[in-house]
């Protein structure tokens, strides 16, 4: 398989693989969240409509309570029918003023059918020959009725007529003037239509397509919301009476269901919910079809980043494969070109020096013998000037020290002097030592350099060291004093004034270590000597400024930026530069391992 190839494959496999694991969790994970909550709303939505209708038939039941125990219905109940029209109608307008303070045309605003109580009278059938009250009526017009039968088996009852779509509450009135010996006077009955409860189930459907319903004892179906399939009626049938409490899972109609049922507890009713599972599915469905189109474009996007990375990489190696051929057949004239900013264009850049590189050596071993020997005899020159280089120091002291022997043979104490205080001065200039060295070998080198000085001016330079011994191990650049001083000698010297003396000091001060270099000669504008130290600008100071500004930059580089010269103007006259050097041993940044 080839370069570009592995590129899309495997950018493809690391998009692709963590997307479908992704989504595969996530589908698992909602449908089992979602499954879970929808069984707890399934079982809310049970108990809450349950509830709702058991207190709606309480509340009924309280009512016709409270008609039976009215004092104006009881005080009909208790009176003997009249003969005349007169008595007859008053007594109809009491009981119809009676029940008016029991009609409820909304109940509770969550149901549109009126609550209307009707009392049927026992033993009074004149009443029926009076048709001024819907509400006052005699026993006669329900004794046609299939429930009625039933109603009279119970003191109150709550029967459903199949053939007016009503649930009939009914409760029974009795004379109690005479407690002991009660009776039956007449028969309370409201009629509530069915959507008075299907008003109520729509309420608490969990999704639209779900079915609630109220069956009675017979299964027959009191109230339903929502339309129950053929299929899904016969299995109420078959199986009602082992209808599942808690939340069940069932396929009715080819289509997974849950299914949940509880009974009412003042009433031989019981509560039955059915929703569909593909609508529970539906949001995850359709999460899971964006889930999918999402992973579709991220595919398309990858593949077409893949096909852009892998050639964005494949074209520089080609090239560079492409060339390895060209080359393997014996040329080296080629270069590739390549002008983006990244590694390849290091790595092509290299190669192609690399090229030239070969080529060049290629070509070199057909120059002629001619400068090929020409060749070796320089180098042979080069190496005979290295061993003179080398000779010519140790000469240098054998010469000094032959002088000095002469010297110290004819008692010339000012030569030998001289003499040894130039081969100190040579020793250390010439040595191949550290270019980091101890306070104690700079000071043994400034000493020979104005030893020699004082031997040439004689009374007019004096020099003062003052080191105390236990300063003299911490270690200082290489050349340091030595330019200081000889600044101070060159340009100390003034017309009024030829004794020059210079004094050499070293104290702490915090963590630093300053050395002083103090002359009483002519002096200088110390502002203007560290204004040209602190400028970047090399070129703004003139040569004789050189040395100081060399020694500047050599400890700046060595110890940071905090330490190096400053210079001070002496209130007596003259110059004083400090030297500013940390104390410790360890150096900011080493410099060339050799002068």
């Amino acid at each position: 398989m080839k370069f570009h190839s592995k590129i899309i494959l495997y950018f493809l496999i690391s998009i692709l693989s963590p997307s479908i694991l992704i989504t595969a969790v996530m589908y698992i994970g909602s449908a089992h969240i979602m499954n879970k909550k929808m069984d707890e709303l399934v079982e809310k939505n049970l108990s809450s409509v349950r509830l709702l209708v058991q207190q709606r038939l309480e509340f009924i039941n309280e009512l016709t309570t409270l008609i039976s125990m009215n004092p104006l219905i009881q005080e009909v109940l208790s009176t003997s029918p009249g003969e005349d029209t007169s008595s007859i109608m008053a007594q109809i307008i009491k009981l119809d003023h009676a029940l008016d303070s029991y009609y409820i045309s909304n109940y509770y605003a969550s149901t549109s059918s009126p609550i209307v109580p009707v009392i049927h009278l026992i033993d009074r059938p004149q009443y029926k020959h009076y048709d001024i009250s819907d509400r006052v009526r005699d026993i006669s017009v329900l004794e046609n009725k299939a429930w009625y039968l039933e109603a009279t088996q119970k003191s109150s009852a709550i029967i459903t007529d199949t053939q007016t779509d009503f649930v009939i509450i009914t409760r029974k009135l009795y004379d109690l003037q005479k407690v002991d010996t009660a009776r039956y006077a007449a028969l309370l009955t409201v009629s509530l239509d069915y959507s008075f409860f299907t008003q109520l189930l729509n309420v608490y459907r969990p999704t639209p397509n779900s079915k609630l319903l109220i069956c009675d004892s017979n299964q027959h179906i009191v109230s339903s919301g929502g339309n129950l399939s053929d299929n899904e009626i016969s299995y109420l049938e078959t199986t009602f009476p082992n209808l599942p409490a808690a939340p069940s899972r069932l396929n009715l109609d080819g289509s997974p269901v849950i299914m949940a049922a509880e009974p009412l507890q003042n009433a031989d009713w019981t509560i039955v919910i059915i929703t569909a599972l593909d609508d529970i599915n539906a949001s995850q469905n359709t999460l899971t079809g964006i889930v999918i189109v999402l992973i579709i474009i991220c595919m398309g996007a990858a593949l077409f980043t893949a096909l852009l990375l892998s050639r964005n990489l494949s074209r520089p190696i080609l090239a560079l494969v492409n060339s390895m051929h060209t080359i393997g057949d014996g040329n080296f004239t080629i270069d590739i070109q390549y002008n983006k900013n990244d590694e390849f264009q290091y790595l092509i850049k290299q190669y192609n020096k690399m090229i030239s590189r070969i080529r060049q050596l290629i070509d070199e071993l057909y120059i002629s013998e001619a400068n090929k020997q020409k060749a070796e005899l320089k180098s042979k020159e080069m190496q005979l000037k290295a061993l003179q280089a080398q000779i010519n120091p140790h000469f240098l002291y054998n010469t000094l020290d032959s002088i000095n022997h002469y010297a110290i043979k004819y008692e010339v104490p000012q030569i030998c002097n001289m003499i040894n205080a130039l081969s100190d001065f040579f020793r250390y200039s010439l040595s191949r030592g550290n270019s980091i060295i101890t306070l104690e070998e700079e000071i043994r080198h400034t000493g020979a350099y104005l030893e020699l000085q004082s031997i040439r001016h004689g009374p007019n330079l004096t020099y003062n060291l003052r080191i105390p011994g236990n300063l003299r191990r911490i270690r200082i650049v290489k050349l340091t004093l030595q330019p200081l001083v000889e600044n101070a000698v060159l340009h100390g010297y003034s017309a009024q004034k030829h004794q020059l003396e210079i004094i050499i000091t070293a104290h702490c001060k915090t963590d630093k270590l300053v050395i002083s270099v103090c002359d009483n000669g002519a002096g200088c504008d110390a502002k203007k000597l560290n204004d040209m130290l602190a400028s970047d600008d090399s070129n703004s100071s003139s040569s004789d400024s050189f040395a100081i500004r060399n020694v500047h930059q050599r400890l700046l580089n060595t110890f940071g930026k905090e330490y190096g010269l400053y210079y001070l103007n002496n209130p007596q006259g003259g110059l004083t530069v400090e030297i500013n050097i940390p104390l410790e041993n360890k150096p900011y940044h080493t410099e060339d391992s050799h002068d």
